[in-house]
């Protein structure tokens, strides 16, 4: 997002740190690719802590059966899939967790709902690149004729933050750990790992000045 010198940067309250993993190939390339992994974190930006957290297996539905490259490299098995929900039912139940945290998932503009009614608290997605959203859900939308849901049209990609905040072009996850010198947690590619992986960044990177805001 451009910053805007002439207005003030307001940061978000919170950061819903989101990795899909996808069905994949070492052949030809899954159309659509399907999400099998839905991971979320709510991050507090305030206390840098995990608010909660939101994770379910996707069963694929055009192409149900999992290539042995994807589980490889995913960790992901086909019982995991087999035994997941459908995405319609994800969205479903990710927009019950928004609103569980006070969150109101029909604002593309990240606020927030209160008990109060006070100044709404806010939130934006946080993901390893565009990918995410930009390509790997909405293609698997567009296949099946859905409208993209407002609050997954905007985005923070943290390699962009990074290399604003640091001069470092940062090529994936891994780079940016090591730079950083955090150790990797867990499986690289499984979803909820990775999340906590990319929580850990923001850590650091709020540690270091970085400000997560929209002008």
């Amino acid at each position: 997002m451009n910053e805007n010198t002439h207005q003030p940067r307001e940061p978000f309250h919170y950061l819903l740190v989101l990795d899909f993993e996808a069905t994949c190939s070492d052949e030809k390339r899954p159309n659509p690719q399907e999400i099998i992994e839905f991971p979320t974190l709510l991050y507090n930006v305030k206390t840098r802590t995990i608010d909660s957290v939101f994770h379910h297996y996707i069963k694929p539905d055009v192409h149900p059966t999992l290539s042995s490259f994807c589980t490889e490299l995913t960790g992901i098995t086909q019982d995991q899939v087999d035994s997941g929900i459908s995405l319609q039912d994800a969205l479903s139940e990710h927009v019950t967790w928004l609103e569980s945290n006070e969150l109101d998932p029909n604002s593309s503009t990240c606020s927030g709902i209160k008990e109060d009614n006070s100044k709404s608290a806010s939130f934006i997605y946080v993901t390893c690149g565009d990918w995410d959203f930009k390509t790997c859900l909405s293609k698997q939308l567009d296949y099946h004729g859905i409208s993209m849901p407002p609050n997954f049209e905007r985005w923070l990609n943290i390699k962009r933050e990074f290399q604003h905040l640091y001069g470092k072009r940062a090529k994936g996850m891994t780079s940016m750990l090591n730079h950083l010198n955090i150790d990797l947690e867990g499986r690289h590619h499984s979803g909820i790992d990775d999340t906590r992986n990319l929580a850990k960044i923001c850590t650091r990177m709020l540690e270091d000045g970085w400000i997560p805001s929209q002008s």
